[in-house]
Formats: C-alpha cells, sequence, structure tokens
C-alpha cells in the first residue's frame, strides 16, 4: 500500500467520525434543551383555580383558619381587660396638696429647754417624728421668765448662748423638722432695759410703753379709764419713779408696749429679722389680739371694746406678714376672729370647753370655728377647759386627740411639761401610732365632712368621704351608759366595717382593733370613742 492511499484514508475516516459526532452531540443539545424546558415550565406552573379551592375547604384549613381567627380576638380581649384591671388596681393619682408644710403635719409646742443641751436630742426628735410632727413650736427661748421676756434678742441662760441656739435649730432641720418660735410681741418683763429706760423717759424710749397720768385727789391717785386686765384687776399700775400709770394686760410685771410708736414696730421688725437669719422657718405670735389699745383711751364697755382686736392689728400683722415672707418664713398668729386679716399664714386658736360639755356645744364650736375661715374650711385644733387645767379624763384627752386629728384642719400638741422627766424618752401609744397612720390617708386633706349627732344628741359623730381612697367615721359617746349605734344614717357605709381605733373603755367592749364589726349595732362604752374605716 503507497502512502498516498494511506493519507486519504485516514483523512476520509476521520470526516466520517466528526460527522458521527457531530450528529451525536446535536441530538444531545436537543435533548437537553427539552429536559430544560420540562423543568423550567414545571417551577414556575401553580395550582389553578379549582385545586386551589379544593384545599381552601379542606376540614383541615378550615379548621386551622377558625383556629386563628378565635386565638386572635381571644388575646385582644384578654390585652384590653388585662390593661383595665392593671387600671384598676394601680394606686390612685390624687390632686395635688392645696395645703403647705405647716398646714400638713402637726404642730407641736414645747418648752425648748426640755430639748436643747440634753445628750438623747437624736431620741427626743425621733420620739415627736414617730408622733408624725415636723412642725415645733419652741416656747420659752427668749432671756426671762415665760412671757416675762428682758431680752428679744438673746436666748435664755438655761439654753447656753446664742450659738448653741443656732446649731440646735440646724440640728433640728437636719432632721427634717421644721422650727417656729412662740413670741409674746404685747409687753416684756419690767426688768428689760427698755423700760427701765422708758421709767427714766430717755430719749427715744420714753413712749416705748403705753403711760398716762390719770388723775388725783392730792393724796391719791386714779386710772383714766376702766380698763381691766386678764385677771380682772386694773390694767394700770402707778410707778413712783416716773410718777404716772403704765399699761399691762397682764400681770403688772408685764409691761404692754407702745404699738402706736413706729420705733417700736421697727424694733420689732429687728427681732424677727435677727431670728429669721439664726434659721428658724417662722415666728408663732401669741396673745395678739392686745396689740393696740383704743388712742383715745375711752372706757371699756359691751359696744366698744377698747383693749383687743382694733383694725390697726390687722395691718400691723399684714406688715410683718410681708417682712417674714420675705424671708421664706411663715406667720402663724393667735386668737383673730377676723376673717380679713392678710399675709399671715395660719390663725390659731382653741376651743374652749367646759368639763360636763354636750354633744350640742360641741357640735356648735366646731362649726362655728370651720366657718369663721374665709377661703377655706381648713383649720387649727386645740382643746381647752374654761373650768380649770386638766379638767378632763385621760380618755376624754384621748378622744380630743383623736377628734383634732381627724378634723379638716391641723391639731396643736401642748407637750406634757414632764414630758421628757428622769431623761426618759416615753412609748409611742397604740392611739398615737394610728393616729399617725390614719393621718396620712389622703381623706383627711380632701375628703368631705359630715356631722351629725346621735342618740338623742349623746354621741358625736362624723364621716370623712373620698372616692378612690379608704373612708372613715369617728363616733363618740358623750353619755355615761353602753349605748347601742346604728350608724346607717351617714350615706355609704357598709353593713361591716374596720374598728381601726378605740379609746380604752370602748376597746374593753369591743373585738380587737382590725376587727369587722356591725355598723348597724355598734355597742359603745360610756364616754369613749371609736373610729371606723370602709
Amino acid at each position: 500500500m503507497s502512502l498516498d492511499k494511506d493519507d486519504g484514508a485516514v483523512e476520509k475516516l476521520m470526516e466520517e467520525g466528526k460527522k458521527k459526532l457531530n450528529t451525536e452531540g446535536d441530538k444531545y443539545d436537543e435533548l437537553n434543551k427539552l429536559e430544560l424546558s420540562d423543568h423550567t415550565e414545571t417551577a414556575y406552573a401553580g395550582m389553578g383555580k379549582e385545586e386551589l379551592m379544593k384545599y381552601a375547604n379542606s376540614p383541615f384549613w378550615v379548621r386551622l383558619r377558625w383556629l386563628l381567627f378565635v386565638t386572635f380576638w381571644l388575646s385582644w380581649f384578654a390585652m384590653m381587660f388585662g390593661a383595665l384591671f392593671i387600671i384598676f388596681l394601680t394606686p390612685k393619682c390624687f390632686p395635688p396638696s392645696k395645703h403647705e408644710w405647716y398646714q400638713k403635719s402637726p404642730v407641736y409646742i414645747i418648752n425648748a429647754s426640755s430639748l436643747v443641751n440634753q445628750s438623747n436630742l437624736n431620741e427626743r426628735i425621733e420620739y415627736i417624728q414617730q408622733l408624725g410632727v415636723q412642725n415645733v413650736v419652741l416656747t420659752s427661748v427668749f432671756d426671762g421668765d415665760g412671757d416675762k421676756v428682758i431680752n428679744f434678742m438673746q436666748v435664755n441662760k438655761f439654753l447656753g448662748s446664742n450659738d448653741t441656739m443656732k446649731d440646735f435649730i440646724k440640728n433640728l432641720k437636719s432632721k427634717g423638722m421644721k422650727v417656729i418660735l412662740r413670741l409674746v410681741p404685747n409687753h416684756s418683763s419690767k426688768t428689760n432695759m427698755m423700760f427701765v429706760r422708758s421709767v427714766l423717759k430717755e430719749q427715744f424710749f420714753e413712749n416705748f410703753y403705753i403711760w398716762n397720768s390719770g388723775s388725783s385727789n392730792g393724796t391719791q391717785h386714779y386710772p383714766i379709764n376702766n380698763w381691766l386686765s386678764v385677771t380682772g384687776e386694773s390694767a394700770w399700775s402707778w410707778d413712783d419713779n416716773r410718777k404716772q400709770y403704765y399699761l399691762h394686760t397682764f400681770s403688772a410685771d408685764e409691761p404692754d408696749f407702745n404699738f402706736r410708736n413706729k420705733d417700736v414696730v421697727n424694733y420689732f421688725k429687728e427681732v424677727f429679722k435677727y431670728w429669721l437669719n439664726m434659721g428658724v422657718d417662722g415666728l408663732y405670735l401669741d396673745k395678739v389680739q392686745y396689740l393696740f389699745k383704743d388712742k383715745d383711751l375711752k372706757n371699756d364697755s359691751l359696744s366698744n371694746k377698747a383693749t383687743s382686736i382694733l383694725p390697726e392689728t390687722n395691718e400691723l400683722l399684714s406688715h410683718w406678714g410681708d417682712l417674714i415672707r420675705n424671708y421664706s418664713g411663715v406667720l402663724i398668729v393667735s386668737d383673730l376672729d377676723s376673717k380679713d386679716t392678710k399675709g399671715i399664714n395660719m390663725v390659731h386658736s382653741s376651743v374652749t370647753l367646759a368639763s360636763n360639755f354636750t354633744g350640742e356645744q360641741l357640735l356648735h364650736v366646731i362649726l362655728t370655728k370651720k366657718n369663721m375661715m374665709s377661703s377655706s374650711s381648713w383649720s387649727s385644733w386645740e382643746w381647752v377647759c374654761t373650768d380649770k387645767p386638766n379638767c378632763w379624763k385621760n380618755e376624754t384627752i384621748d378622744a380630743f386627740s383623736i377628734l383634732g386629728s381627724l378634723l379638716p384642719g391641723v391639731p396643736f400638741i401642748n407637750a406634757d411639761p414632764k414630758l421628757f422627766e428622769n431623761n426618759k424618752i416615753p412609748n409611742i401609744t397604740f392611739i398615737q401610732s394610728t393616729l399617725k397612720e390614719l393621718r396620712s390617708m389622703p381623706t383627711i386633706e380632701f375628703g368631705s365632712f359630715n356631722v351629725k349627732l346621735l342618740n338623742n344628741d349623746t354621741v358625736f359623730a362624723f364621716d370623712r368621704v373620698m372616692n378612690g381612697s379608704e373612708s372613715l367615721l369617728f363616733a363618740w359617746n358623750l353619755s355615761k351608759n353602753v349605748t347601742v349605734l346604728n350608724l346607717n344614717s351617714f350615706d355609704g357605709i357598709p353593713a361591716e366595717v374596720n374598728l381601726s381605733l378605740c379609746t380604752e373603755s370602748a376597746c374593753s367592749i369591743l373585738p380587737p382593733p382590725k376587727s369587722k364589726v356591725n355598723s348597724n349595732q355598734l355597742r359603745l362604752a360610756g364616754e369613749s370613742a371609736v373610729v371606723l374605716t370602709f
């Protein structure tokens, strides 16, 4: 075989192989395209409408849809009722207080010597705080004997120095207490250097006090008018050195200042500034109704009260109130009946009753005092027996303490002079601790006040009611016998109420405090009192 033949055969075989391969490749490409086309159509094809409806109406999917529907609405209602439940249980937001600090806490009146320079001062302050007291009125601060003041800008020697007093005031305030000083501006001691100089007719001091020559028959001297002191004797005493009478509303050892003299007014302005700069939070000016007397010295009569509560009094007190307020202090004054007093933060007067007072008398004095308030029913409560000091038994005093703490207003508490005797701190009584708890109720500040006489006027009762807060009812049996009360005359009182507080005799015949009692048949011991909450 020649090389030419061989080359031709090889080329022919190679061409036939290429054709075969090309043909098989074409078939492969067509098959591959077909498979890809089928695959693509299958991937994007969805169920038809009939097939979808078939699935949608199947029992499984119907039940699933209803389950989801019911679950949604149950969850919605659960969230709604849950929110309402939370709102219902959340403590109510009461209105902001409409009263200032000096109106909220009981006012505790205590002799300064009971606290100053005492080794257990912190324990004594803690005792006062446990009573629910934050406002302390300090008495007998000034140099002298009680209201017979020798120097209004010097502390009593029993209290140490003025620096000692300043540190003491700072100590009280650091423990959250407000400090108020009691001051009687009407008079001074006869040994006060201002009176001594007035006797001598020294310039500036000559008319610091009220002087008058009176009349004389040559041998006997007579006062110019019929004015009497509070003791019932003549309000004029003769001074043999000056050869004139001086006026004293109280004892002859307490000559009255002349507040028609501007120098006297300015002197007391300086006194107030001095103590306010010392750090006190306010002043309690006592016996201010006697500051001015009739300038013509006319006789006192039933139709003409010449020695107390003259119009000039309000004007002066308003002026002082503005001064004290500029020092961020408060001014409390005593025994003014006027509704027109301006510039004064609080007017305080005691409620006086005889030892054998009746329910009608108690009701009258409380309503009278409340009606004296011009702009609000908030008042102050201090109870005084007209017969003699300590004329009421302990249970009556306890009932008055409860009454004053629950009436609309602030109680004034006079500390027992022997409170810390022998350096002992007394225990807080059940009544004292419970009253602190009750006074913290919003009802005491915001609640209504409704008072009644029950059981033939032998039971004095009132309620304090406020929506959204616990309400209370006070009942005091003034008769000597056990009585059964039906309290249904008070609107909204339930058949069962909580016994929160009781005086000794009441507790002796009732279940323990915090127990439930029947408001329709409440047995109350004679001369005893209870507090019910509902």
